[in-house]
């Protein structure tokens, strides 16, 4: 199905609708996924039946004593596999993210060399006898050192964002590079966020307010590829504030003609509370372990609307953003690499976000994701399993290993407990290698990443307690998944503490 959306300047853009994935108003998924539980239960107690007959113990007894010999077989099978899991998947990432850190760090001391070296030679452009104009020398002086600098449009989806949208914009504004135009789509805010946008930076040519009905993000998302004049989009968040070289780093690996998307650093800018510092400490992990493995790779699956650059040729060939998911970003990030490019990560291109302060929000923004991401690999299994990027199937392939142990690794706490009261010295050595390897990840990637260690004094409390948040929201993703349920995209309110000033 398509729609169009007219704006009040007359210009349409035509938004493609598709039905959610998972959605299944029917409701016939979820019966047939009862009576299979049912059947599986029945099965089971007619084998204990049948057991029973050759045995003169209760039956009761008899079922209760099989039920948990087979729950402890499960357990320990689980743990074997858990932790063996958990190791490789540590150790593949730690050995590729390391020669990641290793090979940008030498691309990033020849770009700043060139850089340099650019800026010198145009400080002499008065001196230089030449008929050909600067903007002739300064294109070839930045082909020579290759030196890449395109025209960047930036896109800001807004939706009742009065909190936090002047500094977002002001931020931009400072920015070193020379951005063509920043739009801020008011996808039908009811608050003051347009009013904002207007009195603020209504005597600004680069800031254009652009005014739709409410559609959803992908569609604002849309609205501004659609509506952008440059060969680059950038896409920042509403509460996220760009430091002033973000964008440079964003757009320097586009002189890569196959490189269609690239991905930033983000990093958490309203440390408050012990939430919002647990918070800081998973972003770190996961800049450093997951984004820059897979860099090194060529399998990011994720690019992160609040900090990231696309190729706008690319997004306008593949179709643009969806709607039938919650994560567009992962959505297209995977038609991207579908498409035959790259994706990167710059680790320079640093911006600062509003995490959610209370547990409430925290729940909704999570579940959000991981509905989302999950959507969006179901969506994409068939072109995943066809692909020729083989690195692609197997990241693929372990975050739904990872989905599946959230689902259950609250048990390895209860599996330590059950070794310390019966002294099962088996056990307790295996969950305390989980432990510690556990741990190992975030030592590793704030030493990577050169943060302060000082947040580390509370890793333990929070690697246990992520824990059973993930299990719940893990849960509920798949629970609400296979009833087939119709999911909104659910807001987060903003509190504007985000304290990074660019």
């Amino acid at each position: 199905m398509q729609i169009s959306v007219i704006y009040c300047n007359g210009r349409e853009v035509v938004i493609n609708m598709k039905k959610p994935v998972f959605f299944d108003e029917t409701g016939k998924r979820w019966f047939k996924i009862k009576i299979f539980i049912l059947l599986i239960c029945a099965a089971f107690l007619i084998c204990e039946i049948m057991i029973y007959k050759d045995l003169n113990s209760p039956f009761i007894q008899v079922m209760l004593a099989n039920f948990f010999n087979l729950l402890k077989n499960i357990f320990l099978i689980y743990l074997i596999l858990a932790i063996a899991f958990g190791f490789l998947r540590f150790m593949i990432l730690m050995f590729f993210s390391r020669r990641q850190w290793k090979r940008s760090r030498k691309t990033h001391e020849q770009e700043e060399i060139n850089s340099k070296l650019f800026d010198r030679l145009i400080a002499y452009f008065p001196y230089i006898h030449s008929p050909k104009t600067k903007q002739e020398i300064e294109s070839e002086l930045r082909e020579c050192l290759e030196i890449h600098r395109p025209s960047v449009s930036v896109v800001i989806p807004v939706y009742n964002e009065e909190a936090v949208i002047k500094k977002t914009v002001t931020a931009l504004l400072q920015s070193r590079y020379l951005i063509t135009e920043i739009l801020v789509i008011d996808d039908g805010s009811t608050d003051r966020t347009a009013a904002i946008v207007m009195e603020e930076f209504s005597g600004n040519p680069i800031v254009k307010l652009i005014k739709k009905e409410n559609s959803g993000k992908s569609s604002a998302l849309n609205t501004g590829f659609q509506l952008a004049h440059s060969d680059i989009v950038v896409t920042i968040d509403a509460d996220t504030v760009f430091a002033k070289d973000t964008i440079t780093h964003l757009v320097t690996h586009f002189k890569d003609p196959k490189v269609g998307a690239v991905a930033g650093n983000c990093k958490v800018g309203n440390i408050r509370n012990q939430l919002t510092l647990w918070q800081h400490i998973e972003y770190v992990i996961a800049n450093n372990l997951d984004r820059r493995a897979c860099d090194e790779l060529n399998c990011m699956t994720v690019v992160p609307g609040s900090n990231s650059a696309w190729r706008k040729s690319v997004v306008k060939d593949i179709g643009y953003f969806d709607h039938d998911t919650l994560a567009e970003d992962t959505d297209l990030t995977i038609k991207v690499l579908n498409a035959g490019y790259k994706v990167v990560y710059d680790e320079r291109a640093i911006s600062y976000e509003e995490c959610p302060e209370n547990t409430k929000n925290f729940l909704k923004q999570r579940f959000r994701w991981s509905y989302g991401i999950l959507q969006s690999l179901y969506k994409h299994r068939k072109n995943i399993l066809t692909s020729k990027n083989k690195m692609v199937k197997h990241y693929s392939a372990s975050m739904l290993i990872v989905y599946l142990l959230h689902l259950t690794v609250p048990l390895i706490d209860f599996l330590f407990i059950v070794a310390l009261i019966s002294g099962s010295k088996s056990i307790f050595l295996f969950v305390l290698f989980f432990y510690l390897t556990d741990l190992l990840a975030p030592l590793y990637s704030f030493r990577l990443e050169r943060e302060k260690m000082k947040p580390l004094l509370w890793v333990v409390v929070q690697r246990l307690a992520y824990r059973y948040l993930l299990a719940f929201i893990t849960w509920k993703t798949v629970i609400i998944a296979l009833k087939g349920s119709n999911v909104g995209w659910n807001k987060i309110d903003r509190s504007g503490n985000n304290s990074f000033r660019s």
